[in-house]
């Protein structure tokens, strides 16, 4: 039994060496041209987007031993290959793919270190944009364009996904000079010292992606801006009124408070006679084209209008009359400065009305060219 038992164990001996020896047999294939090293891998790699071009960035950890870093596409069709000298610890480079055609692509990148040894495959993907992108962009449209006498203004719509400006191009009513405005898309209002009457061009400007190495322009759009403009009345102020009911509307600033639903109201009781008026202040001399007149929101107690250009706050003095008109249907009149009277002081004056002697009037506003 002893011996069976010797038997037993020197078979299993046996049995285990040939066993080892099959193994071996299985890994002889893959290990006959001695250890295969591979080279630092990249750590990462992203490809920023362009016109028919990309930057690639790639960060490399301990990669003091790559040459180079070689980058394929279009399953290996094109190639390029870069030389590198990377610093120790995380380390970086760029290098721009030019000559690219409008579509999108799947990169493979590895690195060869000094001994020709070849990194593990690194596999990225980018885009690159042009002619068909650019066919798709149009100009932000405009919501509204307004005049004032110190500037041209633009409101404008939302603008299209990947717009990241807008740019004005005017002639400056100051210096003469053609000049190029460029506005935020951030921005729904932008002003420009543009003159009167004349013309400008407006563009937006993409970027496919963000942080694009490159920019997008639509083609320049025309547009003019009006002929006349709106006063800025910031600074203007009323002197003096003929009479006032100020707890009726508010009294006789609201003239100027840019709100149509305040007034100046004639003095109910005792009733003020015919006719009613209002001394302006307009801070400077002012050449102005028309005028535009409301009276009262649903009230037509107010009937002739008569506007007054002066170089003195008298009420007595010496006026130049400018226009007249009457309120017909609705609570706006439009006042032309026929006789082009100019100056600092602004005098309006009602001489009748349709439920004498009163009179309410919102609001005036005054445009020039």
């Amino acid at each position: 039994m002893k011996y069976l038992f010797y038997i037993l164990i020197i078979c299993c001996v046996l049995t285990g060496v040939v066993s080892c020896d099959k193994f071996t047999d299985v890994h002889k294939e893959f290990i006959k041209d001695g250890e295969t090293i591979y080279a630092v891998k990249p750590d990462s790699v992203a490809f920023v987007s362009g016109k028919q071009r990309l930057k690639m960035r790639l960060w490399m950890v301990n990669g003091v031993n790559v040459k180079e870093v070689v980058v394929s596409w279009n399953n290996g069709a094109d190639s390029m290959i870069v030389p590198v000298n990377f610093k120790s610890g995380r380390d970086s480079m760029e290098v721009l793919l030019t000559g690219l055609e409008e579509k999108s692509y799947a990169f493979n990148i590895y690195a060869i270190d000094n001994f020709k040894n070849r990194s593990l495959t690194y596999t990225q993907f980018g885009a690159a944009f042009g002619p068909l992108y650019a066919s798709t962009l149009v100009n932000r449209r405009i919501r509204q364009i307004s005049l004032t006498e110190t500037s041209a203004g633009i409101e404008w719509f939302a603008g299209g996904e990947g717009m990241i400006y807008n740019e004005i191009k005017y002639v400056s009513k100051y210096s003469g000079v053609d000049t190029v405005l460029r506005v935020p898309a951030s921005s729904f209002s932008s002003s420009f010292d543009g003159k009167a009457g004349s013309a400008f061009q407006y563009r937006s400007l993409y970027i496919p992606q963000a942080a694009s190495i490159d920019t997008f322009y639509t083609n320049w759009d025309n547009a003019q801006l009006p002929d006349t403009y709106l006063f800025n009345r910031s600074l203007w102020k009323v002197l003096a009124v003929s009479d006032e009911r100020a707890s009726d509307g508010g009294g006789m600033n609201t003239l100027i408070d840019g709100n149509l639903d305040s007034y100046w109201h004639s003095q109910y009781d005792p009733h003020a006679p015919l006719p009613h008026w209002a001394i302006i202040d307009m801070a400077s001399d002012k050449q102005i084209s028309y005028f535009e007149v409301y009276r009262r929101k649903g009230n037509t107690d107010a009937k002739t209008a008569q506007v007054f250009i002066g170089n003195s706050p008298d009420p007595a003095g010496t006026w130049t009359p400018a226009g007249e008109g009457i309120f017909s249907s609705g609570d706006k009149l439009t006042i032309n400065n026929s006789s082009q009277a100019k100056g600092r002081y602004l005098k309006l004056q009602f001489p009748d009305s349709n439920r004498p002697p009163f009179t309410a009037i919102a609001e005036i506003y005054a445009f020039g060219k």
